[in-house]
């Protein structure tokens, strides 16, 4: 999902995953999901057979750490702020640190476009130094209207392969 906020000193364009769900109706579904494990679980516990525990136990809870830590990376942000003289790149989980500071005559979109139908198209801000990878999380549309966002907020775009011509 790309938000752009316009003011008169800056714009900030905010990337995060599209999220159809959050952790609380996770939780709902684990519930629903695993109740009738248990109830079978508990009908070859009454026949005596107490290893099934050890195995329900361990299906559930390797089912909860996954669905969790899919979840818990649904939640990361990318916040880019351009100013007149700078570009600052903020990412995190749920809580945004200061990434990378790149001044702003020298910072560019470095757009690598896809080669085949398999790939997606790959944004990078890139300083006189430094190169960071932005939006990889987000799907193709996304994608582009990212590109289109940086690229209306000024940042001038470069493609990855620029000595080629375009088709």
């Amino acid at each position: 999902m790309v938000t752009t906020q316009i003011t008169e000193n800056y714009t900030a364009i905010i990337l995060s995953p599209n999220r159809s769900t959050d952790w609380k109706d996770i939780k709902r579904w684990l519930i629903f999901l695993s109740l009738p494990s248990l109830v079978v679980a508990i009908g070859w516990l009454a026949m005596g057979v107490w290893m099934i525990l050890i195995f329900i136990s361990l299906e559930l809870g390797l089912l909860s750490y996954f669905m969790y830590k899919v979840c818990y990376r649904n939640y990361r942000v990318q916040k880019i702020t351009i100013k007149q003289g700078q570009v600052t790149l903020e990412a995190g989980i749920r809580k945004l640190k200061q990434v990378r500071l790149f001044q702003r005559p020298d910072c560019y979109l470095i757009v690598k476009e896809p080669t085949s139908p398999m790939e997606t198209l790959e944004l990078s801000l890139s300083g006189e130094n430094d190169n960071y990878i932005i939006g990889g999380f987000l799907n193709s549309e996304d994608m582009g209207l990212a590109r289109r966002s940086l690229v209306k907020a000024g940042l001038i775009e470069c493609s990855s392969l620029w000595w080629k011509s375009k088709k």
